[in-house]
């Protein structure tokens, strides 16, 4: 009996806006997998670059195992261009990623042992960021302790609250994107904690994403991720889990004390001249993030990480205020964010129509 008859069935989801520059990459990693899916459906969401001519070289490669949907106009929402791809899903799961990631070999069988637990509703695997420049080194320290630290435990109280984007999978039955927040991905994980499932997690098995390459960018994003928290806090908590809600409790405490302290010691360090407050506050922020990347320094070889440590405490100065600006905006004004905040895009090799045909035609007899 084969690797394949051991395990439930699934299909792979992946949604993609203008990602010439990375969706070959895609593609390559899903078929490269030891394991593979009964189908994989790509949703062209309106791309206006080269994003529709090089997913159809692929499926003229693989007419079988390829559907490809096409939508004239962009939906503007992630959610939305997911649910696209339900009447053409076949197995028992959906595993689901982003068209700027790449997935290690091994992704989908560290995943798929956890759905042998009919209890599991879906799994979180582990996102990396690409080496590009310090600010996604940056992204890099924050996935390291979001999931090496927080995310670990998170699962032991059953309430991790994202599947994330890059690599996830669910039961097919759950899997409904909604388009009413602006992280679907969050907002998919709590419902499925809702109708009493579990959660689980592997650190093997690894997407590496494309986060943004410049300031800008990421402060689009981490608008975005904050509206979203707390678009799905209005919506879910209270039908969550005790120890779901606690979690998301204490998460809104934390940021939300740490906003207001900083914000105090900053005028108080204008109107006394005392700036010890801020300097308590600078050295705490340095200090677990010079650690952990003296430890990603040994464990990973990222020594550009050491650099990233010391410009910490001013990335969360950043965070911490767009914190206080999406819960002003979401919770007191009820203003709700909408709009789908795309991060610019690393310049990856896209690949031409001669490289995806020779590339593709010498490995087909390898993997079908």
């Amino acid at each position: 009996m084969s690797r394949e008859n051991i395990f439930p069935t699934f299909s792979v989801v992946i949604p993609a806006y203008n990602e010439e520059k990375s969706i070959a990459k895609c593609i390559d990693s899903v078929l490269k997998q030891t394991i593979l899916p009964e189908r994989v459906i790509i949703i062209n969401d309106g791309s206006i670059d080269l994003t529709q001519r090089i997913i159809e070289l692929y499926k003229e490669i693989f007419p079988e195992k390829l559907v490809i949907v096409n939508l004239k106009s962009n939906t503007g929402n992630k959610a939305l261009a997911l649910k696209y791809a339900i009447p053409h899903l076949e197995g028992d799961l959906v595993f689901y990623t982003d068209a700027d990631s790449e997935l290690e070999p091994y992704a989908f069988e560290y995943m798929i042992h956890h759905f042998l637990d009919p209890s599991v509703g879906g799994v979180s695997g582990y996102v990396r960021s690409r080496r590009h420049n310090l600010v996604t080194s940056i992204r890099e320290l924050q996935y390291l302790m979001g999931q090496d630290l927080y995310k670990k435990g998170k699962e032991s109280l059953n309430a991790i609250m994202v599947i994330p984007g890059p690599i996830g999978a669910v039961r097919r039955e759950l899997f409904d994107p909604k388009a009413d927040t602006v992280t679907e991905d969050m907002d998919l994980t709590l419902s499925i904690l809702e109708r009493g499932y579990s959660l689980s997690y592997d650190s093997r098995a690894i997407a590496w994403t494309s986060d943004p390459p410049n300031l800008r960018s990421y402060v689009r994003q981490m608008i975005r991720w904050f509206s979203g928290f707390f678009q799905n806090i209005k919506k879910h908590f209270r039908s969550l889990p005790r120890n779901v809600r606690g979690v998301m409790a204490l998460t809104s405490i934390e940021y939300t004390v740490f906003s207001i302290i900083l914000d105090v010691s900053i005028i108080y360090g204008i109107m006394s001249g005392n700036v010890l407050p801020f300097l308590i506050f600078i050295v705490s922020e340095t200090l677990p993030w010079g650690l952990l990347s003296l430890y990603a320094a040994m464990r990973r070889k990222r020594r550009d990480l050491m650099k990233s440590a010391v410009i910490m405490p001013l990335i969360r100065i950043i965070d911490l205020h767009i914190w206080l600006y999406a819960f002003i905006k979401e919770l007191v004004l009820n203003r709700k964010e909408s709009g789908w905040r795309r991060s610019d895009r690393i310049d990856l090799k896209i690949v031409s129509r001669e490289q995806a045909y020779s590339k593709r035609r010498v490995e087909r007899t390898a993997l079908f």
